[in-house]
């Protein structure tokens, strides 16, 4: 996976953007690691700078930390973005997969689990929270007599691969096919699915038994 060396931290919180400063420092190692406290001051650091990865609180003074995501995610294709609050209510979660977000963590986690899934960006495991991951399983389980989705074998292949992280292009040099033909792939994949981001596809394939979301 590409290292991360350049980190954006939305938090307004003093004592929090320290402590998730700490954090990425230890468990990352990044070369740079910016911070800003407001949506103003996010925007400049998005405008101005490249990153790799940025960690971004919902309830910022001047405005919902979601709004950041779609410019982020823009100006820095193939970084992750990912939403580090106290909400863990539908409205915000889903809230922000729609928004593009690539993971969600609650930073009431106990300082060790926070720890892990913050590690685990850089093995390729979805950046969800043990409690965020079982409330997307139960939103995600098929209604009675509702049809299970049935995906090919090249289908689940790619599913797997995106959801642990690899961009198509990479999966589909892991898979020895075209760019094209994975792309068509994932187009079915994601019409089965009846999802639009990378996030919600993680989301199903972790219900499938694809990926563990621990």
């Amino acid at each position: 996976m590409v290292p991360v060396n350049q980190v954006l931290i939305v938090e307004d919180l003093p004592d929090v953007s320290d402590w998730l400063h700490e954090q990425v420092s230890t468990i990352l190692q990044p070369q740079q690691i910016q911070r800003a406290s407001n949506l103003a001051e996010a925007v400049t650091c998005i405008e101005q700078h490249r990153h790799d990865l940025a960690l971004i609180d919902l309830g910022l003074p001047d405005g919902s930390g979601v709004t950041l995501v779609r410019p982020f995610k823009e100006r820095n294709p193939g970084a992750r973005c990912i939403i580090t609050t106290i909400f863990d209510d539908a409205e915000h979660l889903f809230g922000s997969l729609r928004a593009g977000a690539d993971g969600y963590l609650l930073k009431d986690d106990t300082e060790s689990a926070f720890a892990n899934q913050l590690s685990g960006i850089l093995d390729g495991r979805p950046p969800l929270s043990a409690s965020i991951a079982r409330r997307l399983l139960e939103q995600f389980h098929p209604l009675e007599g509702e049809q299970e989705v049935s995906l090919t074998r090249r289908e689940r292949e790619m599913l797997t691969l995106i959801a642990k992280g690899l961009s198509i292009r990479h999966a589909a040099e892991k898979l020895g096919i075209s760019h094209h033909t994975a792309a068509g792939y994932m187009k079915g994949v994601y019409e089965k699915l009846q999802v639009n981001t990378r996030a919600e596809a993680t989301l199903k394939a972790i219900h499938l038994g694809l990926v563990n979301p621990v």
